[in-house]
């Protein structure tokens, strides 16, 4: 068993590493490159939530265009952060000696890695041409991850409850 939970581990840590360079490869992109795959998606999405969008007079596809990409992006934080902030949960969780503690402090832990991280990573963009550093995705990231981890840690409570009163 404790093979399968090193494992376990190995897998989460690999995983958390990789998410991170992940999101470090998509601040590398300039902002031109990053505007550009946030049209492409935004352009899609669009379509699918207003499906007349291409009959609309120019200044009213340009008006929603441009809220939906602002949510869009927000989004794409809210994720990329939630996945780190559910990763970095799930690793802690697989310590006995950190799950025997009170659930909160797994949340906080993660919720710390993930606002350490997004600090470093809007440090990051400070250095990239065409992109800036925002505090407001500062505090999305920090959002998804804590939603994340919190999402995790409560369906792990309900598991072990099922678990216990199965027994």
């Amino acid at each position: 068993m404790k093979h399968k939970v090193w494992i376990l581990r190995v897998v989460l840590l690999a995983l958390i590493v990789g998410w991170m360079f992940l999101i470090f490869d998509f601040s590398a992109d300039d902002g031109v490159e990053s505007q550009t795959l946030s049209d492409k998606i935004t352009i899609k999405v669009v379509h699918i939530i207003k499906s007349n969008y291409d009959s609309l007079p120019k200044k009213e596809q340009k008006a929603f265009f441009n809220k939906a990409s602002f949510v869009i992006r927000k989004i794409g934080h809210l994720g990329e952060y939630g996945i780190l902030g559910l990763l970095t949960a799930g690793f802690l969780l697989t310590f006995e000696g950190i799950r025997k503690l009170k659930k909160r402090y797994i949340v906080m832990f993660a919720t710390l890695w993930c606002f350490v991280y997004a600090l470093t990573d809007e440090t990051h963009q400070l250095f990239v041409k065409g992109r800036s550093a925002k505090v407001g995705d500062v505090f999305v990231d920090i959002a998804g991850g804590l939603l994340a981890a919190v999402i995790l840690v409560m369906i792990w409570n309900k598991c072990k409850k099922k678990e216990t009163k199965a027994s």
